[in-house]
């Protein structure tokens, strides 16, 4: 049985109220960094469960230590909210038994919050909603779960049809551009000696707030907001280089800033502590052998694809290459993107309006930086180096940038289990092997996106199937529109393209 002890300490609102904040080991952390990063907040309505995935190290517990902050400080009585850590407890009978203690002590109350963080540490997790779900707690409550172990989340969650889950899965992920460009610009301007960039960073900032943009609105909406962030070209070229050194990690973007804040130098980068690409690469493989699966073949599979990288190629070359089954290579690259380490790009065929489910893949990491964490884990090399070898290498620098778009592209559009990606991304290709990097297929319309990450570019560089209507190239420079066709600086288009409204 759970001891009550347990359960009071990690709860001292309850004691403190809204003070708590002043003590709590998270928002203190966070508050100490340079940027405490915000995110979207979710709406809680009583009687319905809420599952937020996404990788560690992305602040989902700080977020839930923040929303308590919020609901107390909105006249919500501390007394009424419970919080548990599943890493506290080893048996679905230890946490039955925690909330069970709150609920008996709030009898008598009808509006009540239970937040279970990291609830994937405990077997059969799924098995305890459902029987929370059908006890009648949820008639007086709302559950918010959390779990970094994103796979198990995700396919156990499944299981639970009914019971208020329904359109309340949502994802946490590292910062896309448009959210780096966002949080961090205010603290960057303070690294920068320049009176005249520092000034246009504000106005970057101020007039980025008020132009957003999502697919569905057309490349003629696309076409006018890029044109009123175009004046501040120079400012995001400095954010997006940012950006590929670093991505959107909160912890390892602090780590940069705070060396920055601390330095009288003005260079534009900075060495990162090689600790942090450790601290990502032990927890990726951590929560990927809980599942069961192998570190030395998950070890030569993140090798594949860091050489393969922006190339297509299919699962049985894949498992050729690492000499094991077919069957086992697509268990773990599937398990690996349910993690949200990779995103697999499948081709598509115009014909069957379906997947190519024997034809090539294209297999990207999510981040940057786990490109970076990942080509350090397997060659012995500091982070840094890593970093600065990569950015040297223009055609490898190129397909990073892909792999950004295609991962930007999807949070634009992702809704949990209704809009997976292999449902409406896909990159093409044809016998003679002329290719497309993304086709988008929205309300039955076909858009083709293509990245040449490149000074020059023309409309002639894109390929043109009958069946795409709208085409784009996302280039280094070019802004303007030639054959129907347009030119978009990449970083100009990512730092206006919005993210759905199911992430965070």
């Amino acid at each position: 049985m759970v001891k009550i002890s347990e359960i009071v300490n990690q709860n001292p609102w309850w004691k403190h109220g809204e003070k708590f904040a002043i003590f709590d080991k998270n928002l203190k952390e966070a508050n100490e960094k340079p940027i405490f990063f915000k995110r979207k907040r979710i709406d809680l309505n009583k009687g319905n469960i809420y599952v937020l995935r996404g990788p560690r190290q992305v602040g989902k517990t700080t977020y839930i230590k923040e929303l308590i902050n919020k609901l107390i400080s909105e006249g919500i009585d501390p007394n009424h909210i419970l919080y548990l850590s599943s890493d506290f407890f080893v048996s679905r009978r230890e946490l039955r038994s925690a909330i069970a203690y709150f609920m008996n002590k709030n009898i008598d109350v009808t509006d009540l919050y239970v937040l279970i963080d990291e609830i994937t540490s405990i077997k059969d997790w799924n098995l305890e909603l459902k029987y929370i779900s059908d006890s009648g707690t949820l008639e007086k409550a709302r559950i918010v779960a959390t779990g970094s172990c994103a796979s198990a989340l995700r396919r156990k969650g499944e299981l639970l049809p009914g019971r208020g889950l329904e359109g309340n899965e949502y994802h946490m992920k590292p910062l896309s551009f448009r959210d780096f460009v966002l949080e961090t610009t205010s603290q960057v301007i303070s690294t920068i000696g320049e009176a005249e960039f520092r000034d246009s960073l504000k106005k970057l900032l101020s007039t980025l707030e008020k132009i957003s943009y999502s697919l569905e609105a057309g490349f003629n909406q696309l076409f006018k907001a890029l044109h009123q962030i175009v004046p501040f070209k120079r400012e995001l070229d400095y954010l997006f280089n940012l950006y590929i050194r670093y991505g959107g990690y909160p912890f390892v973007v602090n780590d940069y800033l705070l060396k920055k804040l601390q330095s009288e130098q003005r260079q534009s980068s900075f060495a990162i502590n090689p600790k942090l690409s450790e601290a990502l690469m032990r927890d990726i493989i951590g929560d990927i052998t809980k599942l069961g699966k192998q570190e030395t073949l998950i070890r030569q599979i993140l090798k594949e694809i860091s050489e393969k990288y922006g190339s297509r190629y299919s699962f049985s070359k894949l498992a050729s290459d690492i000499e094991t089954t077919h069957v086992t290579t697509i268990d773990y690259l599937e398990t690996l993107e349910e993690s949200f380490i990779i995103t697999i790009l499948y081709a598509f065929d115009f014909n069957k309006k379906d997947i190519k489910f024997k034809g090539d893949k294209k297999i990207f990491f999510q981040d940057p930086f786990i490109f970076h964490s990942i080509k350090s884990f397997l060659t012995g090399k500091d982070v840094n180096e890593v970093i600065d070898e990569t950015l040297q290498n223009e055609e490898l620098v190129g397909k990073l940038v892909e792999g950004i778009v295609s991962s930007q592209l999807i949070a634009n559009q992702e809704i949990p289990m209704m809009r997976e990606p292999k449902t409406f991304l896909w990159f093409y290709y044809d016998t003679r092997g002329k290719e497309i990097d993304n086709i988008v297929r929205i309300d039955e319309k076909y858009t083709a996106i293509e990245t040449k990450y490149q000074s020059s570019v023309s409309s002639k560089d894109i390929w043109r199937p009958s069946q795409v209507k709208e085409y784009a190239i996302l280039t280094k420079e070019d802004l303007k529109t030639e054959d129907n066709v347009v030119l978009a600086p990449v970083d100009l288009m990512l730092a206006i393209l919005e993210k759905s409204h199911q992430t965070l």
